[in-house]
C-alpha cells in the first residue's frame, strides 16, 4: 500500500476531495528524499513464523524477514541502486515472496513511476520477473491454491486534478497461471481508484477497495463476475468511511480496516483499526494507538494480527513500527526488530 504520506489531513469539505487527499497515504505514494526506515506493508507466512516487511535505505527498499514474535531482521533481496521492493506477500507454502518493484525514470521534460511483478524463490535465492510491462502494478495477492495470482494494474499515470499529484489511474484486476505465466483480465472497469486486493479464504471472492463518491469494499465473485458493494456502518470521524487497507478474517466472516476514528489539536485525522462483521456491516473501533494504524495481517492460526503504527503521521518523514494485537483489540505488544548493521543511519 508507497511510503511517503500526504500528511496534515484535515476537514476541508467533501469526502471526494478528502479522498483524494488520503490516498496519497496509502501504499503508493512514494518514499521521502533520503528516508531510512521500516517500510508501511507487511505479511505473514502460513505458519506464522515469519513476517516479511520493506526497509528502507537512503530512499532505497529491500526485503527482510524476521519471527513474527520479533528479533533478528534476515536480508531475503536488495534492489539496484534507486528502485525498491515493494507489497511482498508470501505464496500459501511459504517457499516463494512475490512483491513490486518500483522506480523513477527521469527525462528532459519529465519523471515516471515505473514498476514490475517479481517473484523471490526463498530456497534458491533467485528473483524473477513476473512480468514487465509500461502499465503500473501495484499488488499482488495469492489464490489459495498457491497456483494462480491476482494483481491490480493502472493503464495510465498521471493526475486527474490540480490538488492531486500524479498516481496510477484506470485500475483493473488481472490473474496470471503461475505454470504457464498466462495472463487474463478479470475486470472491465478502468476504475479511478482500486486498492488492497485480497482473496477470499475459501478462494471464491476477490475483496477490493474503490471509490463511488465514497468509499466502498467490494466483493467480486470468481464464478459469475457479480460484485456486492459493501459501506461499513460505524462512528467514524469522517463521518463516511476513508477505508484503507482492508483484510479478511481467516474464517471469512469479518473484516479489518484502518479508518478515521477522530482528529487531533491540530484537526490531523487519527487511524484507527476498526473491525466489521460482514453480515451486519457493523464496524466498532479496535485499537486505540491515537497514532496512523494502518496495514491490519491476519496470523492463519492465531486470533491475533499485525498492523502498522505510524508515530509521525503529521512530520515529514514515517515511522513505522509493528505490532502485534488481538482480535479483540485487547492486547498489543511491539514487534522489536533488529536490523543489520548495514541499514543502521
Amino acid at each position: 500500500m508507497m511510503s511517503r504520506k500526504m500528511k496534515n489531513i484535515s476537514f476541508i469539505g467533501g469526502v471526494v476531495f478528502l479522498f483524494l487527499l488520503l490516498w496519497g497515504a496509502g501504499s503508493l505514494a512514494d518514499a521521502p528524499d533520503g528516508f531510512s526506515g521500516f517500510g508501511q506493508s507487511t505479511d505473514i507466512s502460513l505458519d506464522d513464523n515469519e513476517l516479511v516487511f520493506s526497509y528502507y535505505h537512503n530512499d532505497d527498499a529491500a526485503l527482510y524477514t524476521v519471527p513474527v514474535s520479533g528479533g533478528e531482521a534476515e536480508l531475503l533481496a536488495k534492489p539496484d541502486e534507486g528502485k525498491s521492493f515493494l507489497n511482498p506477500t508470501f505464496s500459501p507454502d511459504g517457499e516463494t515472496i512475490v512483491f513490486v518493484e518500483q522506480w523513477v525514470e527521469e527525462t528532459e521534460e519529465d519523471e515516471r513511476q515505473y514498476s514490475q511483478l517479481r517473484m523471490l524463490d526463498k530456497s534458491s535465492q533467485t528473483v524473477e520477473t513476473l512480468m514487465n510491462t509500461s502499465d503500473y502494478i501495484t499488488e499482488a495477492a495469492f489464490a489459495p491454491d498457491g497456483e494462480s495470482l491476482y494483481f491490480l494494474k493502472a493503464s495510465v499515470y498521471q493526475n486527474y486534478s490540480p490538488i492531486a499529484s500524479e498516481r496510477p489511474h484506470d485500475f483493473d484486476i488481472f490473474r496470471m497461471d503461475l505454470e504457464s505465466g498466462e495472463t487474463e483480465q478479470i475486470t472491465d472497469k478502468q476504475a479511478y481508484s482500486m486498492s488492497s486486493l485480497e482473496v477470499t479464504p475459501d478462494g471464491k471472492q476477490l475483496m477490493y477497495v474503490t471509490n463511488d463518491g465514497q468509499d466502498q469494499l467490494v466483493l467480486h465473485s470468481l464464478d459469475d463476475g457479480t460484485e456486492e458493494t459493501i459501506v461499513p456502518e460505524g462512528d467514524f470521524a469522517s463521518k463516511a468511511p476513508i477505508i484503507s487497507s482492508p483484510t479478511i478474517s481467516p474464517d471469512g466472516t469479518y473484516v479489518v480496516f484502518s479508518d478515521v476514528a477522530a482528529t487531533d489539536e491540530n484537526n490531523t485525522f487519527v487511524y484507527e483499526a476498526f473491525r466489521m462483521d460482514l453480515d451486519t456491516k457493523q464496524a466498532e473501533q479496535l485499537t486505540s494507538f491515537y497514532e496512523y494504524v494502518s496495514d491490519p495481517v491476519f496470523l492463519h492460526e492465531q486470533e491475533k494480527l499485525i498492523v502498522t503504527v505510524d508515530k509521525n503521521f503529521a512530520g515529514a518523514d514515517p515511522d513505522y513500527s509493528y505490532w502485534q494485537i488481538s482480535a479483540d483489540g485487547e492486547e498489543r505488544n511491539r514487534v522489536t526488530i533488529e536490523m543489520p548493521e548495514e541499514n543502521e543511519s
